[in-house]
């Protein structure tokens, strides 16, 4: 069986079914790319693999002047090694060499979590498009991810249960449900949506005539079709280090200060694992230290002194 004939099949089997397929089928587009696509799977060995994985990482970042990140490079893989796993346990297919996988996995750093702070907010959205501020707060308030808020549907918001229910990345087919509250915030930015489009909620305005789209016609976000504008404003603004997907880092770490509670904050986000959500526990301990510096501060002994002195010059 060759890597092409392997991927086929396990796109059809497998991927198709899956959240991330179109993830999944752009990984199989570098695999092939990078492998060949004739070659026997029995033909790829671990030094097959490690080509690969120098190759891969050698390659620019999509809308970055950046090689690509090392999470990145590792998820190529890891599709990889569930082909592999497949095609022995299930296919039956006749391998070559055992491949060590864990030779060619990259350290990943610790995910940062990078939160808006109310200044930059202001001064991000004195930049933004009009039509895309709906779209960029509302993600700050949901804390959803960029392709669940752009891709967002009217018949996955009920007003009335007050409840949008949508699918979250997950290795069960088709994906996990997930459902988040409707604020009262959100309530009233999601009706000032109504009319604006059919189907999805988030739309632009057409500034120029072209193909299919008039001039000040409204359509939905293309996957990224809008990152331009998005970029142009952050550099406006004078904001750094500040991706879309920051926008939930910045709703949970702002929910969390609010409520003190870890649980809350994992259960909004739609993670299965407390673990992954304990990276925002830093907004917890900032409040502790603050709250603790306050207390010590009122009731230091070096303050009691300043305080008698003072009754004494007042009396």
């Amino acid at each position: 069986m060759t890597l092409d004939q392997a991927l086929g099949r396990y796109w059809t089997e497998v991927s198709q079914h899956r959240a991330s397929a179109n993830d999944d089928f752009a990984r199989m587009a570098r695999l092939n790319e990078l492998i060949g696509k004739s070659r026997l799977l029995s033909e790829i060995t671990d030094n097959q693999v490690a080509l690969f994985v120098a190759k891969r990482r050698g390659q620019k970042a999509r809308y970055k002047d950046t090689l690509v990140a090392p999470g990145t490079v590792n998820r190529d893989t890891e599709l990889l090694r569930r082909v592999f796993r497949r095609a022995k346990r299930v296919w039956k297919v006749e391998m070559g060499e055992e491949i060590d996988w864990s030779l060619h996995l990259l350290e990943e750093p610790d995910e940062r979590v990078r939160e808006l702070t109310a200044e930059e907010q202001e001064k991000l959205f004195k930049h933004l498009r009009e039509d895309m501020r709906p779209m960029v707060e509302f993600a700050i308030m949901a804390g959803m991810r960029l392709a669940n808020v752009i891709r967002l549907t009217w018949k996955q918001i009920d007003l009335q249960a007050g409840v949008i229910t949508m699918k979250m990345k997950s290795s069960k087919p088709g994906g996990r449900i997930h459902t988040l509250p409707i604020t009262p915030a959100m309530r009233v930015l999601l009706a000032n949506q109504v009319g604006h489009h059919p189907i999805y909620v988030f739309t632009y305005v057409c500034e120029k005539s072209r193909q299919s789209r008039q001039k000040g016609e409204r359509y939905p976000y293309s996957k990224d079709g809008w990152r331009k504008k998005w970029k142009d404003a952050l550099n406006a603004a004078d904001i750094e280090d500040f991706r879309f997907h920051d926008t939930r880092h910045t709703a949970a770490t702002r929910t969390l200060r609010a409520s003190g509670n870890l649980k809350v904050v994992q259960k909004m986000l739609g993670h299965t694992d407390i673990h992954t959500t304990a990276r925002y526990a830093h907004a917890m301990h900032d409040d502790i230290l603050a709250a603790m510096t306050a207390a010590q501060s009122r009731n230091s002994p070096e303050q009691k002194p300043q305080a008698s002195k003072r009754k004494r010059q007042k009396a």
